[in-house]
């Protein structure tokens, strides 16, 4: 899929790229931006780092279209269906988990940038200074995802609380 094909897609009136998929993909971009940075820094380590990082998003971006079509699928039940509303709950839940972990990828993300940042030249040290601030953007996007979803659960929010922590961590660490 191109780029603007998966912009029409995100901008479509349809559910297909929500938040949580868009988030994913933007912490891969950073991550895949801060791989470069390392590897034009000859720093093979942490260009494999913030390679597995981009690759976990990726993972995450189809973990949560396909929980968010749990939660289409419940919420497609009938409203007299006596299982609706467990069905709903159960899938909500199971929605707050794929924010939950990007907010912790995310951080991740955020760490590595800032380390390469510190040592990197003026040339390349804005890449990795956007990689972490877009790092830290997606992190408090996923923990305001994972909120909102274990909140109309019902559910504990302890999974929420949690990305919150990460996402402050990650601000911490975007210039």
């Amino acid at each position: 899929m191109s780029v603007r094909d998966f912009l029409d897609e995100v901008a479509a009136p349809t559910p297909s790229a929500t938040g949580g998929v868009v988030g994913a993909v933007t912490a891969a971009a950073a991550a895949g931006l801060l791989a470069m940075t390392a590897r034009l820094r000859r720093d093979p380590t942490r260009a494999a780092q913030a390679e597995a990082l981009r690759q976990r998003a990726t993972e995450l971006a189809g973990a949560d279209s396909d929980a968010y079509r749990e939660v289409l699928a419940a919420q497609r039940r009938d409203r007299d269906d006596p299982g609706r509303s467990a069905a709903l709950a159960a899938a909500l839940v199971g929605a707050a988990g794929p924010p939950a972990a990007l907010a912790a990828l995310a951080e991740q993300v955020a760490a590595l940038a800032a380390e390469v940042a510190a040592e990197a030249t003026p040339a390349l040290r804005g890449d990795a200074h956007t990689a972490a601030a877009l790092a830290a953007a997606c992190a408090r996007g996923a923990a305001i995802l994972a909120r909102i979803n274990l909140t109309a659960a019902g559910a504990d929010p302890g999974a929420a609380d949690e990305a919150d922590a990460h996402a402050a961590a990650a601000a911490r660490h975007s210039p």
